[in-house]
């Protein structure tokens, strides 16, 4: 194999692996979008059956539970104030749905679509939690269910729920700002070798042929890679808090 090749072969890799980076920002700012085709991506993930690949499909429903988790809590303060007035809970959830966030509002608008179609409320709600298995919708479904059979004061219910939720995720902000140098370390330690490669792969060639031309070099790159990759998990598995 050519030296010429092989260097081609090492920008591509670069290549790959910033344009990996690049995609994960543009996810990650997607979160706080809200366009009507970036909505139209995240209904046609949110089907088990969608026709995207299964890794882009995950990804975009990880956002969707991200976005109805962050709008759960102003949905739900506005329920809380309609069930206070005395209207009863698919009242009230009617009586707001053109004022809830935008993606909560679709997902209590199929809660009363099923309500329509014969289900009850709370099999409705249990829906809900099937579609978006989160801790935060389980225990939004858990006091909903509660407070429709049992009786009790939901309005009350969904205030705490409101609060917990918002301490909740003003927690997750200031621990994510915690870890994000750990995460930038991640990514640019397992950029950093490629970088190298490449840039001494273009000045001094003869610096880096031995990689590539002698066993003892292709077991070094090996190596190399192999400790890279096991750093980048490791930091990772470290900056990955679980509240």
């Amino acid at each position: 194999m050519s030296l010429d090749l092989i260097i081609a072969f090492a920008s591509l890799a670069l290549l790959i692996v910033f344009v990996g980076i690049a995609v994960k920002g543009m996810l990650d700012a997607s979160e706080r979008e809200r366009g009507e085709d970036d909505d139209l991506m995240l209904r046609a993930a949110h089907t088990r059956e969608s026709v995207l690949p299964e890794f882009i499909a995950r990804r975009l429903r990880e956002h969707r539970a991200a976005k109805v988790r962050s709008e759960l809590p102003d949905a739900l303060d506005m329920a809380a104030n309609s069930l206070t007035a005395g209207l009863t809970l698919p009242q009230a959830l009617m009586r707001n749905l053109e004022h809830f966030p935008p993606v909560v509002a679709e997902e209590f608008a199929r809660i009363l679509y099923d309500t329509r179609l014969g289900f009850s409320i709370g099999s409705a709600f249990d829906n809900f939690a099937r579609r978006l298995p989160t801790a935060d919708v389980q225990m939004v479904v858990i006091a909903s269910k509660i407070g429709v059979a049992r009786g009790g004061n939901l309005a009350d219910s969904y205030r705490m729920l409101s609060a917990l939720l918002r301490d909740n995720l003003a927690f997750e902000g200031e621990l994510r700002a915690m870890t994000t140098e750990g995460r930038m370390q991640a990514i640019v330690m397992s950029a950093l070798p490629m970088a190298l490669m490449l840039i001494l792969g273009l000045v001094r060639r003869e610096l880096i042929a031995p990689l590539f031309t002698t066993g003892a070099g292709l077991v070094t790159l090996v190596v190399l890679f192999g400790m890279q990759g096991l750093a980048y998990l490791w930091i990772k598995k470290i900056v990955d808090i679980k509240v």
